[in-house]
């Protein structure tokens, strides 16, 4: 009995994606036609990709809501240096070092002056906000570069390289989070930080570590949010991004509470967050109406995450008391 239950909580992820694919079918036929399905999957990838940078930090008990103008900033940058005659890999070091910075900032002021991850990130939030507005003095950007423009809309074998690319990232974010000293270390501090600390795990290492990982993988959501879509305004990605991202993680199984989730749930929210939006476009929701429906979206994220955390708490009392 307890390693069916254990088995349904690890499998929730995938058992509502299910459900939701099967009811999408019964909503309407359009949304799972093949030339949808693939846009569903190329408009998951930025969302997907953060939602991993995402899920890191969220391991450890804390949240990182400048994640989504983390995004702005580091795309501004990119496109900014761009259209001013720079090559492209300076350009990319550009945002790269910019969104790097704002990972150190957040994981420094969370481990050295012990300010918590949410006051900590809002508070960042609202400085990168300003700074973005300060650096698109154009308003808008245009960028024409074949590399980028490939990485979007381009195809190997038929399969777009958008798409190849996320599974190139959720291979690499599984082994560094299920095969790593950083991955096991990261979901010890978020499940019990005292007893991580006993066993001579520095927690204030594993925080700052985690931050900025979160922003490399911000750092890509935004290389490949550009290269999907060439037009950056201060208003790309922002924080209708990270809620995306954010209920990615929760439907995928990653407690906000921290010590539990997994890439692969991870993988099935973000598809989940990706088929529900474009499943109310299709039926002919307001667009307007959109942002309501995410949010509704996130609440039932949140009631998800609840219960799955009672079912292994269910799980982990049976065992206990078997040992007894």
């Amino acid at each position: 009995m307890n390693r069916l239950r254990a088995l349904s909580a690890n499998i929730a992820p995938i058992s509502l994606l299910v459900l939701v694919f099967i009811g999408c079918a019964l909503i309407d036929g359009r949304i799972l036609a093949p030339a949808n399905l693939m846009i569903i999957l190329t408009q998951s990838v930025p969302i997907l990709i953060l939602a991993l940078g995402a899920f890191i930090v969220l391991l450890t008990g804390g949240i990182d809501l400048s994640a989504g103008v983390s995004v702005t900033l580091g795309s501004i940058v990119i496109a900014s240096m761009l259209t001013t005659g720079a090559n492209l890999f300076p350009a990319l070091a550009a945002g790269l070092v910019c969104v790097v910075v704002i990972g150190i900032a957040n994981g420094t002021l969370v481990t050295l002056f012990r300010v918590p991850a949410f006051i900590t990130t809002l508070a960042t939030m609202s400085c990168i906000q300003g700074i973005s507005l300060l650096l698109a003095t154009r308003g808008v950007y245009v960028i024409n570069e074949p590399a980028l423009k490939w990485l979007g809309t381009g195809r190997v074998e038929g399969i777009p390289v958008s798409i190849l690319v996320a599974i190139i990232v959720i291979c690499a974010a599984y082994v560094l989070m299920h095969h790593t000293r950083v991955g096991l270390r990261t979901y010890a501090t978020g499940s019990d930080p005292t007893a991580t600390a006993l066993a001579n795990i520095s927690t204030s290492r594993v925080l700052m570590l985690a931050y900025v990982i979160a922003a490399c993988f911000t750092f890509l959501a935004a290389v490949m949010l550009i290269a999907r879509t060439p037009i950056v305004t201060p208003n790309l990605g922002g924080q209708s991004l990270l809620l995306d991202a954010i209920a990615a993680c929760v439907l995928g199984g990653v407690s906000i509470f921290g010590g539990r989730g997994t890439v692969l749930g991870v993988v099935a929210g973000s598809l989940i967050v990706s088929l529900f939006a474009n499943a109310l476009r299709v039926i002919g929701v307001d667009p307007s109406s959109i942002d309501l429906m995410k949010g509704a979206l996130v609440i039932s994220a949140l009631v998800c995450d609840v219960g799955i955390a009672r079912l292994r708490g269910g799980v982990l009392k049976e065992e206990s008391h078997d040992y007894r």
